[in-house]
């Protein structure tokens, strides 16, 4: 029985392979070049269609919605965090955009407002310069002294 399953398989995977063999074109010299990698990439690019999508930044007097889904993701802390420095101009809109997303795409299950802080952190730190991000270091990570009791 056993000879008999192996021979039944093998017959199944020659024939399938037969039927792959007739069925694939034989490639010119140029062809398999260009799809080993030797043409030029314009002759690759030309070929295939290019798809592109236009976004549009946010007007001045649009209002970030969250979903349902971003808000069970962030703690009240985070998207009040979040609003403020929105509302401060500390975050442009576009890079607010960048930040939610960096937000909702993490691993954790609830983004809290240390992960918040350290998120706008690493994306403003690429683009500001070395005082802004001592300002933002103030900004984010200041304490508010409690009162002395007398």
């Amino acid at each position: 029985m056993k000879d008999s399953l192996f021979e039944m398989l093998l017959s199944l995977f020659e024939k399938t392979l037969s039927e792959i063999k007739e069925n694939t074109i034989p490639l010119s010299d140029e062809e398999s070049e260009e799809i080993i990698g030797l043409g030029t990439s314009e002759d690759i690019i030309l070929d295939e269609e290019i798809s592109t999508e236009v976004i549009q930044s946010p007007k001045e007097d649009s209002i970030r919605v969250f979903t349902y889904h971003e808000q069970m993701k962030f703690t009240k802390a985070s998207y009040q965090f979040l609003m403020r420095m929105l509302v401060w101009d500390v975050i442009h809109p576009n890079t607010f955009e960048v930040i939610i997303n960096q937000l909702i795409f993490s691993d954790s299950r609830i983004v809290t407002l240390e992960e918040t802080k350290w998120t706008i952190q690493n994306v403003l730190s690429e683009t500001l310069s070395q005082e802004s991000l001592a300002f933002l270091d103030l900004v984010l990570y200041q304490k508010e002294e409690a009162y002395s009791i007398h």
